[in-house]
């Protein structure tokens, strides 16, 4: 079997920065001797996604609109983890009362996984929420609107089925989230 090794980075160089993203440039070699330059890396702040179930066994979802796709999509409340975050469970609190105007008597967090190691820096956090309910109002940031839909928790593989949830991240949480919370095995 062949002993893999991470490349070696001679430099670097940020070519962006800004508030959400940073991008750098590496100079690398691999472990064969190949030179890789540039290769570009994404540092993003970490997400956080919220996985939050109403006592009437709902499932609490945010229908936006998503530039990069040119789409209105079907997602699950969440977003950048602020630096004020003291964890991923207060950052999926306080996302979840930002986007929906909800809360939840409990959160807890389910997994942490890397949306794309091959370029980017961060994970994205899986917060289960039990309990949800309405709690306040909506608190957008530039340039967000969002529209809050309670789906019922038996449809939720339809949903993820017949495509109404395009980001693969969102599904991965819905999954593990609904595992944890014993609403389905695999």
């Amino acid at each position: 079997m062949t002993q893999l090794r991470p490349w070696r980075v001679t430099g670097s160089r940020i070519v962006l920065a800004d508030r959400w993203i940073r991008v750098r440039a590496d100079t690398c070699i691999a472990p064969s001797g190949d030179v890789v330059d540039p290769f570009y890396v994404l540092e993003y702040a970490d997400w956080v996604h919220v996985v939050a179930l109403t006592d009437d066994d709902r499932l609490v979802m945010n229908r936006q609109y998503r530039h990069g796709a040119g789409e209105i999509h079907l997602e699950l409340p969440g977003g950048v983890m602020d630096a004020e975050d003291a964890d991923p469970v207060a950052a999926g609190r306080r996302e979840f009362l930002e986007e929906t105007g909800h809360g939840a008597r409990e959160f807890r967090q389910v997994a942490s996984l890397r949306p794309n190691p091959a370029t980017h820096t961060n994970r994205v956090h899986t917060v289960l929420a039990l309990g949800a309910t309405p709690i306040g109002v909506q608190s957008f940031d530039n340039g967000e609107e969002i529209a809050v839909e309670l789906i019922p928790v038996p449809e939720v593989l339809r949903v993820i089925r017949e495509g109404e949830v395009q980001q693969s991240t969102h599904v991965a949480s819905l999954l593990l989230a609904l595992a944890a919370a014993g609403r389905i095995a695999f």
